[in-house]
C-alpha cells in the first residue's frame, strides 16, 4: 500500500507540472474521488448553495495553492499523449473520467447566477480599459468593429432557457482615428413575436415550448394557446436567439426553426431591427407552425464569398435544404437533400467542392407529442449516423453519404480537401447516455476527426483526437481550407440543478480557451489532438461567449476575443440567493478579454471592463467597422 501511495504521489506531481492550477485541482479530484460515477443522477447533484471545493483533497496531499502557483514551468501546458494509439475502450474510459472529474468540481451557485436574465440596455454606455490590463489601450493591429454576442433572455422559470427572446450584447471597438470610447449595449431583437405581444397590450406573452421536455403534450398545449391568444397560425415564436450571420453588409439574427430577423448596428454600438420574419426575398419558404426554417449556422467561402446555410424541417420531404447566397443574401441556388428521418442539423462544414451535412441521430418526430406524450426531439442511436458530401454548384441532390459512428455533432470546426481527394472534417462530438438525456442533462463533447473518401464512398478513419479535454464552440483561423489548429472553450464542470428554468436541468461552466493541433508537427513536437496552448480563467470567472478569432491587421497572427463574467463565491456573500447577487449591480461583473492567438496561455493582452454584466448566451459574431452604420 505504501509503495502504491508513493507511486501515486509521484505520478500526481509529474502530471501537475504540466496542468497548471485548474488542472491540478482536477487531478486531485480524480485521485481522491476516483469512485464518482460518470453519470450522476440529477437528484444527486449538489444543493444550489454548495460549491464543490478540492482544498481538503489538496491538504490531504500537502499541496497548497502557493506551491501549485510557484511551479517553475509554464503553468498551462498539457502533457502530450499519443491519442491515435488509444483503443476505443481507452477513449471511452478517458472521456468518462474527464466527465467524472468535472462533476465533482461543479459550482451550482455560479451557474445559476450566470443564467439570471439581464435588463435591456439599448443606449450605448462607455467601457474602460481594466486597471489590471497589460496595456492601456486596444492593440494597434486589432481589427476594429463590433463584437456581438447573442443569446436567449427573459424566459420565465416555467420555460426553457432557449425559449428566451434573442438579446444582442454589442461591444464596439472604435477605429483608431475616431478617438471615441469603447461602447457597450444590450438590445432585444424586435421579432414578429415581440411585436404581436405589444399589439395585444394585455401583458400576455408567447408561451415557451422547450420547458415541456421530456413531455410532449404541454408543448402542444402551449402552441395551441399561442395561436388562440395572438390570432396567428405561426404559433412558434420567432425568438431569433441562437446565432448571427453576415453576408455583404446585411446582418441576420437566427433561430433555426423560424424565419430570421435583419438587424443593423451603428458605430456607437446602437442596434435596431430592420425587418423581422424575413423571407430573404423568397429564400425562406413558408411553413405551418413556425412560419419556415433557416439554419442557425452557415459558412462563407473565403474565395468566392458565397454564403451557405443548411436548414431542416420535419413536416415533409426533403427534410434538409442547402441554400447558397451571393452578397447581401441574394439566393443563388436551393437544393433539397433527403435523409431517412427528420434530424436536427445545427451546423455544417464547407470545402471548395462540397457542403458537408451532419446527419446525426438527434431526431425530430412530432407525432410523439400526440401518441406517447414525449418531447419530439430525442437521441436515437439506432437511427444511425452519416456525413453527407453535397456537391456545390448543382441544382439537384447528388449527396454522397458516409456511415459513421453514432453520437451528436452540433458544431463543426472545419473541413478541407486533401491533395489525394480525401475530405477531412473536424468537429466537437458528444455521445448522450439516453434518449432524452441530451435535452435535460448536459453531455460533454470532445474533438473528433473524420476522413472520407469520395472515390470509394467509404469512411477511411474516424477518431477522438483528445478524450481528456471537454470542449464547446469550435472555431478555426480559416474555413474550407486546411487549418493547423482549432480553438474551443474548455468545459471544466458539469452539474445542476438549474433552477432558473425548467430545462435544461443541468449545465456547464466554461472556464477557459484551448487551442488544439489538428495535425502532427514534427518541428514543434506536436501530434494531432495535442493542446498547443491553453488559457484558464481565474477563479470565479466564466466564459459567456464563444471565442472569436480575428486576423491581425498586418495579416500575420490572430487575436482571440472572449467575454468573461465573474461570480463571487456563495459562501462570501450574505446578500441572499443567486438572483439577488446577480441583480445587485456590483457583485457580478464582466470583461472583454483580448488574447494573442500565438500564445493564449500568456493571458489577455488587453482587458476591458464592461459597465454591466453579460449573462450566459450562445454564439458570437464580429462585424467589421465598414459595415457599421
Amino acid at each position: 500500500s505504501l509503495s502504491l501511495t508513493l507511486q501515486l504521489l509521484f505520478d500526481l506531481f509529474t502530471k501537475m507540472r504540466g496542468f497548471g492550477r485548474t488542472g491540478v485541482l482536477a487531478l486531485l479530484s480524480k485521485s481522491c474521488g476516483a469512485f464518482v460515477p460518470s453519470h450522476r443522477p440529477l437528484h444527486q447533484t449538489l444543493p444550489l448553495h454548495q460549491t464543490t471545493v478540492t482544498s481538503s483533497d489538496a491538504a490531504a496531499l500537502n499541496v497548497t495553492d502557493e506551491s501549485i502557483d510557484s511551479f517553475d514551468v509554464p503553468p498551462l501546458a498539457t502533457p502530450k499523449q499519443n491519442y491515435a494509439s488509444y483503443s476505443s475502450v481507452e477513449i471511452a474510459d478517458a472521456q468518462a473520467n474527464a466527465e467524472a472529474i468535472s462533476r465533482t468540481m461543479f459550482d451550482a451557485f455560479a451557474m445559476n447566477a450566470l443564467f439570471v436574465n439581464v435588463e435591456e440596455r439599448p443606449d450605448p454606455t462607455p467601457c474602460t480599459i481594466s486597471s489590471d490590463s497589460l496595456t492601456s489601450s486596444l492593440p494597434i493591429d486589432l481589427p476594429r468593429g463590433c463584437l456581438l454576442r447573442i443569446g436567449p433572455n427573459g424566459a420565465s422559470t416555467e420555460e426553457g432557457f432557449l425559449d428566451g427572446d434573442g438579446m444582442v450584447h454589442a461591444i464596439t471597438l472604435p477605429d483608431n482615428d475616431q478617438g471615441s470610447d469603447i461602447m457597450y449595449s444590450a438590445t432585444y431583437v424586435d421579432t414578429k413575436g415581440r411585436t404581436l405581444e405589444r399589439w395585444a397590450a394585455n401583458g400576455k406573452t408567447f408561451a415557451g415550448t422547450l420547458g415541456a421536455a421530456p413531455e410532449g403534450l404541454p408543448m402542444l398545449g402551449n402552441l395551441l394557446r399561442n395561436g388562440l391568444t395572438f390570432g396567428t397560425l405561426e404559433v412558434q415564436k420567432d425568438t431569433c436567439n441562437t446565432a448571427l450571420a453576415v453576408s455583404g453588409s446585411r446582418i441576420l439574427a437566427l433561430m433555426e426553426q423560424t424565419p430570421p430577423s435583419e438587424i443593423k448596428i451603428d458605430k456607437m454600438g446602437r442596434m435596431r431591427t430592420v425587418e423581422s420574419f424575413s423571407r430573404l426575398d423568397g429564400a425562406v419558404p413558408s411553413a405551418p407552425i413556425n412560419g419556415g426554417c433557416f439554419g442557425a449556422h452557415g459558412r462563407t467561402d473565403p474565395v468566392t464569398g458565397e454564403r451557405v446555410h443548411v436548414s431542416y424541417q420535419s413536416t415533409s420531404r426533403p427534410f434538409v435544404r442547402v441554400d447558397t447566397f451571393s452578397d447581401d443574401w441574394k439566393l443563388k441556388s436551393s437544393v433539397g437533400v433527403d435523409v431517412p428521418c427528420p434530424v436536427m442539423v445545427h451546423d455544417l462544414a464547407l470545402t471548395p467542392n462540397y457542403t458537408v451535412i451532419l446527419d446525426f441521430p438527434l431526431t425530430i418526430r412530432p407525432l410523439k407529442m400526440f401518441l406517447s406524450n414525449k418531447f419530439p426531439v430525442e437521441y436515437e442511436p439506432q437511427n444511425g449516423a452519416r456525413i453527407g458530401l453535397t456537391p456545390r454548384g448543382r441544382n439537384k441532390d447528388e449527396t454522397q453519404w458516409f456511415d459513421v459512428e453514432s453520437g451528436v455533432v452540433l458544431h463543426a470546426a472545419n473541413a478541407y480537401e486533401r491533395e489525394d481527394g480525401m475530405v477531412v472534417m473536424h468537429a466537437f462530438k458528444s455521445i448522450p447516455g439516453g434518449d432524452s438525456s441530451y435535452i435535460l442533462d448536459y453531455t460533454p463533447a470532445f474533438l473528433y476527426e473524420w476522413v472520407l473518401d469520395p472515390a470509394t464512398g467509404k469512411t477511411v478513419a474516424e477518431r477522438c483526437m483528445n478524450p481528456d479535454v471537454m470542449v464547446e464552440f469550435p472555431i478555426c483561423e480559416v474555413s474550407g481550407q486546411k487549418a493547423p489548429t482549432v480553438y474551443g472553450l474548455t468545459a471544466t464542470s458539469i452539474g445542476g440543478p438549474l433552477v432558473q428554468f425548467k430545462t435544461p436541468q443541468s449545465a456547464i461552466l466554461l472556464d477557459g480557451v484551448v487551442k488544439f493541433a489538428l495535425e502532427d508537427d514534427a518541428v514543434q513536437g506536436l501530434l494531432g489532438g495535442d493542446v498547443v496552448s491553453r488559457f484558464d480563467l481565474p477563479s470565479g470567472w466564466h466564459s459567456v461567449s464563444e471565442p472569436t478569432v480575428l486576423t491581425k491587421t498586418g495579416g500575420k497572427g490572430h487575436y482571440v476575443l472572449l467575454i468573461a463574467t465573474f461570480v463571487p463565491p456563495a459562501d462570501e456573500y450574505n446578500k441572499g440567493d443567486h438572483v439577488t447577487v446577480a441583480n445587485d449591480g456590483e457583485s457580478v461583473r464582466s470583461q472583454l478579454l483580448i488574447l494573442d492567438g500565438d500564445c493564449i496561455s500568456n493571458g489577455p493582452v488587453t482587458s476591458v471592463d464592461l459597465p454591466h454584466h453579460v449573462n450566459y448566451g450562445l454564439h458570437s459574431e464580429f462585424i467589421d467597422w465598414d459595415i457599421l452604420e
